[in-house]
Parts: structure tokens; C-alpha cells; sequence
């Protein structure tokens, strides 16, 4: 029963890519018989952000999966189909994608023949470790450019986890720094082990790591972990033997200079590392018109599409959403103006106080599925600057990707109310963003 429910899986995976190449290849098509233009976004990182918006995922996902679908539907279309026909799951299929990406043409249906052949006796790993040694063979060339422009993308990344702990990881350095940078952090693990350290080896390996990328000569952070060892095991109710802790530095190979910090090389403590970019204010309270205006907006775009054909949805729901936000101009502008002269601010540069409140209203970019926090992104004038005004209502963070892509083609963005936020998309679908959305 497993099996027969991972093959239909992967006859589903295969026609969800199938439909993602079509938009691709409909969305690119179009782009092509117009110069582009830098201001907004390229066709293909469009169509990402449109499947991103479609399936709630995120924007590496939607892009690994655009790429998947135009690699399984075009050179890798054998692998496409043993993936319709439930032969290799998804994991399997993206191995396969994974090796012969940038490989030369003849190269890669070479290296696909030799790995359908057994893909579905294998696990991942054995499928990725047998047609690595097959690429490497037939084009060691193309293997090495690869590599070497892999490097030239390395980079520091960083992501929070549901434990409310973080990952901090070190992508696609060259493979003999990393494993010298892990060479040397185990070799002084293991020296802190014989000295007395209890905890496993991994745990003094990543508080090592964090002393070291904390500013702590090696020394120094020796120290400081064996310190942090003590107090842990105290805390436990037994005792560290430390036997001669001046002995770490020599240990790990190096000699120390300088005086040990005071109180150790410890990282700072997370409230002086977490970036609050709505301040210390807290969340603002929701205006109580907005769920009903929200509710009311998913209604009447629902019955409008259940009665309009697909061809003309596009159209038809921004003139909806048009509509009714004309209908609600004159009370957004005198809930806006208050016992203001006029609406808005002078100027296109909001003031700090209008960029705070618009900051803990929204506090990330208002794209459905963008984590971008919103002191990093641009404040966006829904509407642009003259006739636009600078105000609460006309007023919203955008991260520089998504500000480009409302500037795309047959993409819009309504502000409908102060905060309430309405997306609409090339093929009529429409996404609500409330000040609410985390």
C-alpha cells in the first residue's frame, strides 16, 4: 500500500511540473517579443514568485521547482516520465537533475540512460554517489566549471528553526576550506575531550565554532568552551576535571597570546542579537474594519470568478477590486486626514514616524509568501508618487524583488483599505494581505 501510494505521488509531483513548465514557457513566450525592461522583473523570476503565491511556498522552493519542471519537461524528459509512470520518486529525480545540471547535452542523456537504469533500486545517496563518478568521467571539464562557479556563489546563510534555536551555515565554499575549517575545529574538540570535556563531540565542536566566528583567537575560545563545559556540568550535579585547563591552548596547537577576555569569549546574549524591526512597541492594534473588509473582498472575487470565464478573470477581478476601492476612497480618506489640513504628507519621503507605523503595521514584506523584514524592504507607493500621495493608505514595504515584479506586466497591487493589501496575478488569482499576516 506504501508504494502504491508513492507512485501515485509522483505521478501527481510529475503533472503539478508539467502545469509549472506550460506557465513557464506561456509567461516567457510573451516576454520575449518585448525589449526588457530593468525596472521589472524577468519573466521566468515572475513565474516564480506566481508559483510561490499558488502553492504558499517559498521563493527557493518555487524556484527549484521551476527549474525541475523545465529540466524534467525538456533535456531530462526521460527522468519526467519515469517520475509520471512512478519508476523514481521526486527526491530521485532532483539527484539526477542536480549531476547534469550545466552539463553538455550529449553528456547529460548519458549520464540520465546510465541512472534510470538502477535509480529505483537505489537510495539517493547511492544514485548521487554512482552517476557523480559517470559525469566526472564523460566531461571532467564541465564538472570543474560547475564546481567553480558554485564557489564563485558561496555565501553565509542563516535560518531560524520551530525549536527557537537558528542554523548558521557556510554554502558552497570550496571543498578543501571546508574541510580544513572542520579539520581543525574537530582536532581542537577532540583536544578539549582529553582534557576533561564530557559533552559529545559535536556540541564542543559547535561551541568552538561560535566562539571562533564571535571574534575568540583559538585560544581564547579553548578556554571559554572549557569554562562553559564546568558550569554545565555543575548545573548537572557533577564535577569537570578540568587537569590542567593552561594546557588547552598548547593542545590545540597554538600559542596563546594576549589575556583572556573578560568573562570568557562567549557570543552576545540574544537580546542584544535579535533585530525587532517593529521596535519595542509590539504589534499594533488591528483596525476592526479590516477582517471585515478582507472577508467581504474573498467573497465577492469568489462569486466573481465561479461565473467568469478564465479568459476574462484577469480583467474582470481588478476591475472588482477597483471598484470597490473607489467605493471606499472618500471614508480611507477621512479616516486618513483625521483633523489634518490635507491627506497625506508633503513630499515623496514619508517621515520617520509614518515609516515606523508602517513598519509595525507590516512586519515583513507584504508579498503572500515574502519573509523579508520590512526595515530592509522599500517603502512603496501603492499608487506611484503624483498621483499618489505619501500617506498611511497608499504606503507599504516591498522587498526590491517584489517591488519589481508589482511593476511587471498584468501584476497589480491594490491598497484597498489603511493596511489591507490585495495582489492580483497574470492568470486572475488574487491573494489578501492583512496587517495580521504572521
Amino acid at each position: 500500500m506504501a508504494a502504491a501510494a508513492r507512485r501515485q505521488t509522483s505521478w501527481a509531483q510529475a503533472r503539478e511540473l508539467a502545469a509549472i513548465a506550460e506557465l513557464t514557457a506561456r509567461r516567457t513566450a510573451a516576454e520575449e517579443a518585448d525589449d526588457h525592461d530593468y525596472r521589472i522583473l524577468p519573466a521566468r523570476e515572475a513565474v516564480t514568485e506566481e508559483v510561490a503565491a499558488a502553492l504558499t511556498v517559498t521563493g527557493n522552493t518555487a524556484a527549484t521547482l521551476v527549474h525541475l519542471a523545465e529540466q524534467l519537461t525538456g533535456p531530462l524528459s526521460r527522468t519526467g516520465d519515469a517520475l509520471e509512470t512512478g519508476r523514481i520518486d521526486m527526491a530521485r529525480a532532483r539527484v539526477i537533475c542536480d549531476v547534469t545540471d550545466a552539463l553538455p547535452e550529449q553528456v547529460t542523456r548519458r549520464v540520465e540512460a546510465a541512472a534510470l537504469e538502477k535509480a529505483s533500486d537505489q537510495t539517493t545517496g547511492q544514485l548521487r554517489r554512482r552517476i557523480k563518478r559517470i559525469a566526472q568521467r564523460l566531461a571532467p571539464e564541465a564538472v570543474e566549471e560547475r564546481r567553480r562557479e558554485a564557489v564563485r556563489q558561496r555565501r553565509l546563510e542563516l535560518w531560524d528553526n520551530p525549536s527557537g534555536t537558528a542554523d548558521l551555515a557556510l554554502c558552497d565554499l570550496a571543498a578543501e576550506d571546508a574541510h580544513g575549517i572542520h579539520n581543525k575545529i574537530t582536532a581542537a574538540a577532540h583536544g578539549l575531550k582529553a582534557d576533561g570535556d564530557t559533552r559529545p563531540i559535536h556540541v564542543i565542536r559547535a561551541d568552538l565554532a561560535t566562539q571562533l566566528l564571535n571574534g575568540a583567537p583559538l585560544p581564547d575560545a579553548v578556554h571559554a568552551v572549557l569554562a562553559q563545559a564546568g558550569a554545565t556540568d555543575q548545573q548537572n550535579g557533577g564535577t569537570l576535571d578540568l587537569r590542567d585547563s593552561a594546557a588547552a591552548p598548547r593542545m590545540a596547537g597554538i600559542e596563546s597570546s594576549g589575556a583572556p577576555r573578560p568573562n570568557g569569549a562567549g557570543p552576545p546574549t540574544p537580546a542584544a542579537t535579535a533585530a525587532d524591526p517593529a521596535g519595542d512597541a509590539g504589534s499594533p492594534n488591528e483596525d476592526p474594519a479590516i477582517p471585515e473588509l478582507a472577508a467581504m473582498m474573498a467573497r465577492r472575487l469568489t462569486h466573481l470568478r465561479d461565473r467568469t470565464p478564465a479568459a476574462e478573470l484577469p480583467t474582470a477581478v481588478n476591475h472588482a477590486v477597483q471598484r470597490t476601492a473607489a467605493r471606499l476612497a472618500r471614508q480611507r480618506d477621512a479616516l486618513c486626514q483625521g483633523d489634518d489640513d490635507r491627506h497625506g504628507r508633503p513630499g515623496h519621503r514619508p517621515p520617520a514616524s509614518m515609516r515606523r507605523e508602517i513598519e509595525g503595521r507590516h512586519a515583513t514584506c507584504v508579498f503572500p509568501t515574502c519573509n523579508q523584514p520590512s526595515h530592509r524592504c522599500d517603502l512603496d507607493h501603492t499608487v506611484p508618487w503624483r498621483p499618489g500621495i505619501t500617506c498611511r493608505c497608499n504606503l507599504a514595504p516591498l522587498c526590491r524583488r517584489h517591488h519589481r515584479l508589482k511593476q511587471s506586466p498584468d501584476w497589480n497591487l491594490h491598497h484597498i483599505w489603511p493596511g489591507l493589501l490585495l495582489w492580483t496575478t497574470p492568470a486572475g488569482a488574487w491573494y489578501i494581505v492583512r496587517p495580521d499576516r504572521e
